[in-house]
């Protein structure tokens, strides 16, 4: 029963921020808003970035949401995905001799995202006719009256999705072992970017507290804490793989994400 205590109260405070998302997520697929936004879809990665560096529970979830519904541009998915940081921060908060490699951690993964996002959208999106197909006509049929019952219900619905994730891979990290997770990434410098790119993709806070973690007791490289936040977007990774039909799609932004993230890792490994 332990166990389930964390991944309840992880779940439950994302709903807030869940609540809020899903209005304005509403509110656009029903006016002319979304037509407005896309007028600066070429900004739209360094919004991601800035709004993805928040901390906060949920956010990623939601992105993951407006990709699928093709409402943000897959650039603007991965700045928003590699920004995230979720509870790391709060942890290096917590020691305050290291607010400096804080610092540059948050700016590191906005101009990353950003750099990145810009450069997809770039290839994937040659001019501003590219983003017609994120139009959406003003309705005039009266679905406007509310937005609160449907937000509501994506809520709730993705609420016990985000639940039975972090229930899953919470009895998944306690099976292999936090310590065994831990001694795996005390491995040579050089091998710490591949596995802890690895262990970001896990779907909830614990690998980036692991991450974390192991860095402020001096196990893990300054790089491959970079490489495994950046590979860090909480359930919003599990969330782009229920909600993209395009399964090739997915896969497509986690090996490029996994790329970058490995590429950033090597070279701040040198740096720092």
């Amino acid at each position: 029963m332990e166990l389930l205590i964390e991944p309840i109260e992880e779940s439950l405070m994302s709903l807030p921020v869940l609540f809020f998302a899903y209005l304005i997520v509403e509110y656009i697929s029903n006016q002319n808003a979304l037509n407005k936004i896309m007028e600066f879809g070429k900004v739209g990665p360094f919004i991601g970035a800035i709004l993805g560096s928040i901390p906060q529970c949920g956010f990623s979830v939601v992105a993951a949401r407006l990709y699928s519904m093709r409402y943000i541009t897959m650039g603007t998915l991965l700045a928003i995905f590699m920004a995230t940081s979720d509870e790391a921060l709060a942890i290096l908060i917590a020691h305050p001799n290291l607010w400096t490699m804080m610092i540059i951690l948050i700016v590191l993964k906005i101009v990353i995202g950003t750099v990145v996002g810009m450069v997809v959208d770039g290839i994937h999106h040659q001019g501003k006719d590219d983003y017609e197909y994120l139009q959406v006509e003003p309705c005039d049929c009266g679905c406007q009256q509310s937005i609160w019952i449907p937000a509501l219900r994506h809520t709730i619905t993705t609420f016990f999705f985000i639940l039975l994730t972090n229930i899953v891979f919470t009895y998944l990290v306690a099976l292999v072992g936090e310590d065994n997770l831990t001694n795996i990434l005390r491995t040579h410098w050089i091998f710490q970017p591949i596995i802890a790119g690895l262990v970001g993709f896990i779907p909830n806070c614990a690998g980036s507290v692991i991450l974390t973690q192991l860095y402020v007791a001096g196990g893990l490289g300054f790089g491959a804490l970079v490489t495994g936040l950046m590979t860090s977007a909480g359930v919003g990774t599990m969330a782009l793989i229920r909600y993209n039909e395009d399964k090739k799609d997915t896969a497509k932004i986690f090996l490029l994400s996994y790329v970058i993230a490995l590429i950033a890792g090597y070279i701040l490994s040198f740096i720092f």
